[in-house]
């Protein structure tokens, strides 16, 4: 839903920084963008209530594929620990871009298909790339 209209298109500057921000979830921009969309309420915290609603919609993806859910419980905790807010039991936007692992944070609830990468991933791997990546002194970017 665009500009508060179900029947709203969105034009090719908006597809693009949704593609931008898809595409790249730990650019700065992308974190504000993917945080905008989650914040329902417009407090400034992603609070327990706005995950579960997103996390809800990707329950049914999975039940619709017939792949094992996680409950929301269980994922909602392996999201605190990686994220550690600042304030317990709300996620702010500042505590988004303090994690490096904020991409999968945002996969959790939005890509069903990254998410279930992540999952299937080599638990060392994240590891073994950031370390790469600090030895050749370069951040890469998802692109």
């Amino acid at each position: 839903q665009l500009n508060g209209s179900p029947d709203a298109k969105m034009s090719y500057t908006e597809f693009v920084w949704f593609l931008l921000a898809e595409e790249d979830k730990q650019h700065p921009r992308a974190i504000e963008y993917w945080f905008r969309c989650m914040d329902l309420d417009g407090d400034g915290y992603l609070s327990m209530y706005e995950l579960e609603y997103f996390y809800d919609e990707q329950l049914q993806r999975m039940e619709a594929i017939g792949i094992e859910c996680l409950p929301f419980e269980d994922c909602l905790c392996q999201m605190l620990d990686m994220i550690r807010p600042q304030i317990v039991d709300k996620v702010s936007l500042a505590d988004l871009k303090r994690c490096k692992m904020t991409p999968i944070f945002f996969d959790t609830f939005f890509n069903l298909e990254k998410y279930l990468d992540h999952e299937q991933r080599d638990p060392f791997a994240s590891q073994r790339d950031h370390d790469t990546e600090e030895n050749d002194n370069e951040q890469m970017s998802d692109w």
